[in-house]
């Protein structure tokens, strides 16, 4: 048996995928990817959170994007 892959687990509580990614949830892929590549440049630039905020941002547009 076959089984759709599982949520990704949030790396913290509460998180809103659509919030981390700053899109509305009717968003098209094409802006959730545009928004991801965007906030993924100025999460790496941050030498002190940025590993924290590229770890949502990935999480955030695997639960959005991913099938």
């Amino acid at each position: 048996m076959i089984r759709p892959p599982a949520t990704p687990a949030s790396p913290e509580p509460g998180l809103d995928p659509y919030r981390v990614l700053e899109v509305h949830p009717d968003a098209r892929p094409e802006v959730i990817e545009a928004a991801f590549g965007v906030l993924r440049e100025i999460a790496c630039a941050d030498d002190e959170d940025g590993a924290r905020q590229l770890a949502r941002l990935v999480w955030a547009r695997r639960v959005l994007l991913d099938p």
